[in-house]
């Protein structure tokens, strides 16, 4: 039987539902994590311990040293390793020493990219007009250029080039990541989720659910907010510090989700809300679709917006509320066909056993999901 482990976090419980679906393919597939899940999402294991305590590195030195002769498979997240020791320098010998072994001993290594991870942000700075890398947006943007663009770098050049495939949940990150394999959400079992489609008469109900407010664009959407509350009946909530149980119920009463406004691409609450069928308002990168699929591209239902055009867009999409309804299918057909978790699972098992897979999502004619514009 195939070992594959997960780890060394599970962020926007991608590495868990994923997890969960190559079990019911006969994989012995685990998610071990360094430290317990934010949201109470699930891990088989956690190995505790803040990242400078001495017990919860030994734990994490120990874990990862042994992972490669446990498992056949190591798929790493978020650029990260169990020993990737964040803001140790004494112990930057032993940063990916884990990697590094399973691919010694000649075990199969993936890396799936989520976010700041991989995101330059000096580049990003200097590249885009709209992105969270850059000043007045993100409080770290400062920190990230000057300091840790350098680490990103070094990630990108010389530890993704030692992993077997590379996964990208952002088309931004192929901008960074050549040959890398875009990788759509497989966060939530989109057939499990019963979809609540939107009112169409009374208070229009909106819902934003930032992580961090500073790169969600979360001030552009209540200031948006604010001004078209005079004119149209709109009930505003904002989703903060709950668990994912409690968000999920405040997602299921909304009517409209506003998303992202600076990363380029939408979110795994965009995709909560589609498999819910629910419109979803976000910005999408126009520059970036070309790492996508044809027929991805074509079927995207996302309203998209910029910071710009945010508060003209709302009142479109407001005066078009009886249209909703067509919007809500639309958006759970695409969460079903190119969000499903047992459809991304079966691929990345066969990727598992043959890195050179193609990655064919159905129906297979759409291709493979290649970054390579």
């Amino acid at each position: 039987m195939l070992r594959v482990v997960h780890g060394p976090m599970n962020f926007g419980n991608q590495a868990w539902v994923l997890s969960r679906q190559e079990r019911a393919l006969g994989v012995d597939s685990r998610v071990v994590v360094n430290v317990a899940p934010p949201n109470g999402y699930a891990a088989d294991r956690v190995l505790g311990g803040d990242r400078r305590s001495p017990l919860g590195l030994l734990r994490r030195l120990a874990f990862g040293l042994s992972a490669p002769w446990q498992f056949d498979v190591l798929h790493y997240y978020y650029g990260r390793s169990y020993i990737a020791f964040d803001g140790l320098d004494a112990l930057e010998s032993l940063r990916f020493a884990d990697l590094k072994l399973a691919r010694r001993l000649g075990r199969k290594v993936f890396m799936t990219l989520q976010g700041c991870d991989v995101r330059l942000a000096g580049r990003g700075d200097a590249r885009y007009e709209i992105t969270a890398c850059r000043t007045g947006q993100c409080s770290q943007f400062a920190h990230c250029r000057d300091v840790v663009d350098q680490r990103r770098r070094n990630l990108i050049e010389h530890i993704l080039p030692q992993c077997d495939r590379v996964f990208a949940l952002n088309p931004e990150f192929c901008q960074y990541v050549p040959g890398a394999t875009f990788l759509p959400y497989a966060s939530i079992d989109v057939q499990a989720v019963r979809p609540v489609p939107p009112r169409l008469e009374g208070p229009i109900r909106i819902v934003h659910a930032p992580t961090d407010p500073s790169i969600k664009g979360t001030a552009i959407v209540q200031a948006a907010i604010k001004r078209l509350q005079s004119k149209y009946p709109i009930e505003f909530t904002l989703v903060q510090g709950l668990s994912h149980a409690d968000a999920w119920q405040v997602y299921r009463s909304a009517d409209l989700v506003i998303d992202q406004l600076l990363l380029g691409w939408y979110g795994g609450l965009a995709l909560e809300a589609m498999a819910l069928g629910k419109p979803v308002v976000s910005y999408v990168r126009e520059s970036d679709l070309g790492f996508l699929p044809a027929a991805m591209r074509e079927e995207l239902p996302v309203q998209n917006v910029t910071p710009q055009t945010l508060v003209d867009r709302l009142e479109e999409i407001f005066d078009q509320r009886q249209q909703w309804g067509m919007w809500s299918q639309r958006a759970r057909q695409y969460a079903l066909r190119w969000h499903d978790p047992r459809v991304i699972a079966q691929q990345m098992v066969a990727a598992y056993r043959d890195p050179a897979s193609r990655f064919e999502l159905q129906p297979a004619e759409r291709g493979a999901l290649t970054c390579a514009a």
